[in-house]
């Protein structure tokens, strides 16, 4: 290679690196959204030059947002935990408690619809690690923990019988959940769970033996 070419290399090096400095938080969307692109297509094993090549940058350039693909997972379990977790909070006041449970069991069967890249992420299917998938049933685990305790005020509320197991009660909607989307990935992305959410809720309440609410 020439001089001068190196120098061109170096130019738009330098160019690329400015824009993204000014993109920075918009470029980090872009990448996590070609990650799930990438395990929507069937990529089980997302490598940094397909990664790179979905999004249009270098490998380099792609090093600037993230540090690597630890960083990368590390963000996308984020993204899963925060919109898992999170709409607990925005149904609280939306209704008794089994009102809420069935409005956030709705709100995540459309979610997991409209990001069928996440499911994988969900299912464990999108990591490739002992310590990711550990990860990945952690935040599960909060998941269902979330879900117990709303039942705990059914319960309280008497919408739930009394003898209900509660463990055992929040196992089987979050079952319901990850069943569905499982069958979503299978299918191809063809059959959404948020099709989905009235059969799977009254299966749900007749299971718990609760007057079903619509």
């Amino acid at each position: 290679m020439t001089l001068i070419d190196e120098q061109a290399v170096d130019t738009l090096q330098e160019e690329d690196s400015k824009v993204d400095r000014r993109r920075r938080p918009e470029r980090r969307v872009e990448i996590l959204q070609a990650v799930m692109t990438l395990l929507e297509k069937g990529n089980r094993r997302v490598t940094t030059a397909d990664l790179a090549t979905e999004v249009g940058l270098s490998e380099a350039a792609l090093y600037r947002h993230f540090s690597g693909k630890e960083a990368i997972f590390q963000a996308l379990t984020e993204y899963l935990r925060e919109h898992l977790l999170q709409p607990a909070e925005q149904f609280k006041d939306t209704g008794s408690p089994l009102e809420q449970l069935r409005r956030l069991f709705e709100y995540h069967m459309r979610f997991f619809s409209e990001h069928p890249g996440i499911c994988r992420i969900f299912l464990v299917e999108g990591v490739v690690t002992r310590s990711e998938s550990l990860v990945i049933a952690s935040v599960v685990r909060e998941y269902g923990q979330q879900v117990k305790n709303i039942m705990v005020r059914a319960q309280k509320s008497g919408e739930l019988p009394k003898d209900l197991n509660l463990d055992s009660s929040a196992e089987f909607l979050v079952g319901l959940l990850q069943s569905s989307t499982l069958r979503f990935v299978m299918s191809g992305f063809k059959v959404a769970p948020a099709g989905e959410v009235s059969v799977l809720w009254t299966f749900f309440c007749r299971g718990v033996g609760a007057e079903e609410k619509n």
